[in-house]
C-alpha cells in the first residue's frame, strides 16, 4: 500500500486551514493508501496565533501580546483546546518533525503533497520554504502540490528565479488560483492546473455525517465572520439585522460595532463552524470558507472579499457565476434583494464538474 503524506498549515487555529486540511487528507485516503498529516510546525504560521511571538519580537509586539493575554487568555485558551480536541480525532498525524529533521531524513513517503492553502506566501512563511516546496528527504518521492496558493500572486513576478527553481521540481503542480496558474505559466516549463479547494471535494451528505453528534440550533440568526476587521462589513451585518429583525452570531474575541448580538461563538471548534453556517438563516463574511460551506448547505449568503487575499472567493465565483453574492460595500448592499435565491440545481451541477476534474487530477498524479 502506498504510503503518502500531506504538508500543510495543519496546526493553524483558523477554521479554514484545519478544515482543508481534514478535507484533503479524505480525499486522498478514497485512493486506498496510508496517508498521513506530516507533523511540522512552522515557527511563523505558529506565531501567528500568539500573544508573543518567538520570532522579530520587538519591544512594541511584546507589551501589545501582554495587553491582550491579560483581556483574552482565558477565552483564546479554550478555542485552542476546542481546535486541538477535532485535530486530535479527526488528524491521522505522524511523529513531530523539526525543519532539520525534516530536511535530512530518510524519506519514508511514496508521495507528498504540499497544499491547499498559502503554502507559498512569503509574507505567511517567511520564506519560500523548502518544506512546502518538497525540497527535501534523501530518498526519491513522487511530488505534488494539490491547490497550494502564493495567496498574492505579484509574489511571483516579484521573486521568478526563486519560483522557478524550487516550483520546477514537483512532479505535478495544481494550484487554487487562476492569477496563480498564469503568473506560474510564464516561468515553468509543466502543466499547471486550478484544481477546487479540499473542502469541496467533499460531498454535502460527508460533512452531515461529521455535524450528527452537534444539535441543531432552532432560531433565526444571521451568521457574521470575518478574517480581519472591516468597517464596511459591520454595516452591512447591522443593516441586515436591522431590515430582518434577526439577531447576530460572530466568531470574534470582542463585539467589532454589531447592535444586535445572539452570541459570539469565538471559542467553538471547526465543525461548531460549520454547524452554525448550517443553521444559519443569512451568513455575511469575508472568509472564503464561510462561502464554501454557505455554498454546500444551500444559505442565503453575501461575501467582502477579503482584501489582500479575496481572489481565490472571485475565482469559484466565477466558475460558479454567482458574482452578484459580492459585494464591496454598505451602498452596494443597499440594492440587494436579500431574500433572493440562488438556482442551486445549476450550482450543484458546476460544483460536480468541477469536483470530478480535480478529483480525477489528484487521483491521477497520485496513482501515475
Amino acid at each position: 500500500m502506498k504510503k503518502i503524506g500531506i504538508l500543510t498549515f495543519h496546526n493553524a487555529y483558523n477554521y479554514g486551514a484545519v478544515l482543508q486540511c481534514f478535507a484533503l487528507q479524505k480525499a486522498v485516503s478514497n485512493n486506498k493508501v496510508d496517508v498521513e498529516i506530516i507533523n511540522y510546525h512552522n515557527i511563523k504560521i505558529s506565531d501567528a496565533y500568539r500573544f508573543i511571538p518567538k520570532s522579530n519580537c520587538n519591544l512594541k509586539k511584546i507589551i501589545k501580546g501582554v495587553v491582550k493575554y491579560i483581556l483574552y487568555s482565558k477565552k483564546t485558551s479554550k478555542r485552542h483546546q476546542s481546535f486541538d480536541s477535532f485535530m486530535k480525532s479527526k488528524y491521522n498525524l505522524s511523529e513531530e518533525f523539526q525543519k532539520e529533521e525534516l530536511l535530512n531524513q530518510k524519506n519514508k513517503y511514496d508521495c507528498v503533497i504540499t497544499g491547499s492553502d498559502q503554502v507559498w506566501n512569503i509574507a505567511i512563511v517567511g520564506e519560500l520554504s523548502d518544506i512546502y516546496t518538497l525540497n527535501f528527504g534523501l530518498n526519491d518521492f513522487k511530488k505534488i502540490s494539490y491547490a497550494a496558493s502564493t495567496g498574492d500572486s505579484s509574489l511571483i513576478e516579484k521573486n521568478k528565479e526563486l519560483y522557478k527553481e524550487k516550483l520546477s521540481k514537483i512532479d505535478y503542480i495544481s494550484v487554487r488560483e487562476e492569477d496563480t496558474k498564469k503568473e506560474l505559466d510564464k516561468i515553468i516549463d509543466k502543466n499547471i492546473t486550478v484544481t477546487l479547494d479540499p473542502t469541496l471535494l467533499l460531498e454535502k451528505e460527508v460533512w452531515e455525517k461529521e455535524l450528527n453528534f452537534l444539535e441543531k440550533i432552532n432560531k433565526k440568526y444571521i451568521l457574521s465572520y470575518v478574517v480581519k476587521p472591516d468597517e464596511e462589513h459591520v454595516k452591512i451585518v447591522n443593516y441586515l439585522s436591522e431590515k430582518t429583525g434577526l439577531p447576530i452570531l460572530h466568531f470574534g474575541v470582542k463585539n467589532p460595532g454589531y447592535k444586535n448580538i445572539f452570541k459570539s461563538a469565538y471559542t467553538e471548534g471547526p465543525l461548531e463552524f460549520i454547524n452554525y453556517i448550517r443553521d444559519a438563516e443569512y451568513v455575511v463574511a469575508t472568509s472564503f470558507h464561510a462561502a464554501v460551506f454557505s455554498i454546500i448547505f444551500h444559505k442565503k449568503f453575501f461575501i467582502i472579499p477579503h482584501k489582500e487575499t479575496g481572489g481565490r472567493v472571485i475565482n469559484l465565483f466565477n466558475k460558479l457565476e454567482i458574482n452578484d453574492r459580492i459585494f464591496r460595500n454598505i451602498t452596494e448592499f443597499q440594492k440587494v434583494n436579500y431574500n433572493l435565491e440562488l438556482n442551486w440545481n445549476e450550482i450543484e451541477n458546476k460544483i460536480k464538474l468541477e469536483r470530478k476534474k480535480s478529483l480525477d487530477w489528484l487521483n491521477n498524479a497520485i496513482n501515475s
